[in-house]
């Protein structure tokens, strides 16, 4: 029997998302399952990252943080957005228990409104997170101090899922919580045929340049053109996938999978963000990053990196006008690259599977 599996995920990004995906295809080859995805991600991201048959209902599930660009939050729109959307309406609600209404149970990454839809519908809710926006919003408190009455029914309503994955790295331990390792999609081809696809000679140094899933951002493309010694893959540019030179543009619905093209790279550079730290780590290329200084979570997430020698740390002004690029022979050997890590993606199924279907 086919088992519908709920998913209720925020669409900050796509960070979130990408981390229901790699549990949820993990779900999929221990059980028969076809997932339900409520988010305003949209629906090629799942596409991409499931093999599997789902339903796609693109719906608001949460607000997260309004962003003026990919490193840059804007708290007075974030709280105008919370201020409509909390306390949930009923009808907002109804709408969601309606379309999660024949599933076996709901996982939430990390909007609260699935937790509320479970209980509503008597099923269980699994709350998967390594932050909760309750907690987010605690460390703008100084600068919005509107935003206590939020993180008061954010927290309250967290409190209310019946089971609880923390993945890793982890903002604030919860107790009770299962801790996980660093979840990530599995890659699905191999360096060699990514390369033969993208006109990539196999001994060629391939640097991703990727900014996660919020837009608005463009690199100075002359210095990248003149680094000859380089192929730049650009994730998430242009309209369609355009071959030029040593620059190959990636728009995000290009027809290539992003942990694939991690996989395929010599250098990753990019924001900090949870999924291209889980992919990162899963396989083993450095990472030239870039701290998002005033969002919370980067703090931790940096720690880890740093911990576990993953790369080194850049500004985006470096990189947007390319003068990181003269530091960089000397920085990648400083770099480790053991690829032989757990993903948590399979522990995680193996708790769903095992003690809540």
């Amino acid at each position: 029997m086919t088992l519908r599996i709920g998913c209720c995920i925020t669409p900050h990004g796509f960070g979130h998302a990408a981390r229901m995906a790699a549990i949820l295809a993990a779900i999929g080859r221990r059980v028969d399952i076809k997932p339900v995805i409520c988010t305003t991600v949209p629906r090629w991201f799942f596409a991409d990252s499931l093999a599997m048959p789902f339903s796609y209902h693109p719906s608001a599930t949460d607000i997260g943080l309004v962003q003026k660009n990919s490193l840059v939050e804007d708290l007075p729109a974030t709280l105008r957005a919370l201020d409509r959307f909390y306390p949930l309406a009923e009808k907002r609600l109804a709408e969601v228990v309606d379309i999660f209404h024949d599933c076996a149970c709901i996982l939430c990454d990390i909007a609260p409104l699935g937790i509320a839809a479970a209980r509503r519908l008597g099923v269980p809710s699994v709350l998967i997170e390594n932050f909760t926006w309750d907690w987010i919003y605690g460390g703008y408190l100084d600068q919005e101090k509107g935003l206590l009455p939020h993180i008061e029914y954010l927290h309250s309503m967290y409190r209310q899922a019946d089971y609880h994955l923390q993945t890793i790295p982890i903002c604030h331990r919860s107790p009770g919580a299962e801790p996980i390792a660093p979840v990530s999609r599995a890659r699905k081809m191999g360096r060699s045929e990514i390369r033969r696809l993208l006109a990539i000679d196999e001994q060629a140094f391939v640097i991703l340049l990727t900014m996660g899933g919020i837009g608005g951002e463009d690199y100075e493309i002359r210095p990248l053109q003149r680094a000859g010694e380089y192929v730049f893959l650009l994730a998430g540019q242009g309209k369609s996938p355009v071959v030029s030179g040593n620059l190959r543009f990636l728009p995000g619905e290009c027809g290539f999978f992003h942990p694939d093209l991690i996989g395929a790279s010599d250098l990753v550079v990019g924001k900090v963000g949870y999924s291209t730290l889980a992919e990162v780590y899963d396989a083993g290329v450095p990472w030239a990053y870039i701290p998002r200084k005033a969002f919370p979570e980067s703090r931790v997430l940096v720690e880890f990196i740093r911990q576990n020698r993953m790369g080194f740390e850049v500004s985006a002004d470096d990189v947007h006008n390319g003068s990181w690029l003269h530091r960089l022979p000397g920085q990648i050997n400083m770099v480790s690259n053991s690829n032989d890590r757990e993903n948590g993606a399979e522990r995680g199924a193996d708790f769903i599977v095992d003690r809540v279907l």
